[in-house]
């Protein structure tokens, strides 16, 4: 239903493109050297990691959050391109299902929680390959592939002014692991320099944060969490092109 939700603002987005090409996008006659450029969008997080099940040890309770790249990239030729970039990801954490679930199996005890958010940064380095669509859009499958740091939120759960000792608790800390993205760009020139970049990718990698401590129901356990971060990502890229 999220990404059903976006649609509208995609088709629109896609019109705006093609109503201003005949109005800013040119055909360069020279092939580019190189290009850097900034992308902002939104992540839907996806799978184990918007998970908010508590028996589940991978549930991520993760929220859809925002993404910001920088990134730059070397024209291997016409058609192929070769990008490196620089990732941060934050997701807002889930925590009102974890105390409904609480109050609803303990009534008239009132829960109440704290959390934070879910940091990532990833460093990729993609490839793509270039279709052209008529003289002014051009198609870029890619897929990329890189080093991920995550650090998972910091999430307590009780009823403080109750004897109830039912409560949830998990620890934060920070941890490694490898990652990819595959999909889809497209691109508009603006003029010789800059480039429009819309992008739709997926996105997932696994860390291990090590000795992470869950606290359930007061039983408590210490071990190697690894989540997969998964997520949907949309984003709009400027591009500007060295000659």
């Amino acid at each position: 239903m999220r990404l059903i939700n976006q649609i509208p603002i995609l088709f629109a987005l896609l019109i705006l493109l093609i109503g201003c090409l005949p109005l800013f996008a040119q055909e360069e006659a020279q092939l580019p050297k190189f290009y850097l450029g900034i992308s902002y969008g939104t992540s839907y997080s996806i799978g184990d990691f918007e998970d908010t099940d508590i028996t589940n040890p991978d549930a991520g309770f993760a929220k859809d959050g925002r993404k910001i790249d920088v990134f730059g990239g070397f024209f291997l030729s016409e058609k192929t391109t070769l990008t490196g970039g620089f990732r941060y990801q934050s997701f807002e954490t889930e925590l009102d299902d974890l105390i409904e679930r609480f109050n609803t199996e303990n009534p008239g005890a009132e829960f109440t929680g704290s959390t934070e958010d879910w940091q990532t940064y990833s460093f990729f380095s993609w490839s793509a390959y270039r279709v052209k669509i008529g003289k002014r859009f051009n198609f870029f499958p890619r897929v990329g592939v890189g080093p991920l740091w995550a650090t998972n939120p910091g999430i307590t759960v009780n009823a403080p002014n109750s004897t109830i000792t039912n409560n949830f608790n998990r620890s934060s800390d920070t941890g490694a692991g490898l990652g990819y993205e595959v999909g889809i760009g497209l691109q508009t020139n603006l003029g010789k320099r800059f480039s429009l970049l819309p992008t739709f990718t997926f996105s997932s990698g696994v860390v291990t944060i090590n000795d992470v401590i869950t606290v359930t129901d007061n039983v408590i356990v210490r071990s190697d969490y690894q989540p997969r971060i998964q997520s949907f990502n949309l984003g709009l890229s400027l591009g500007y092109r060295f000659y």
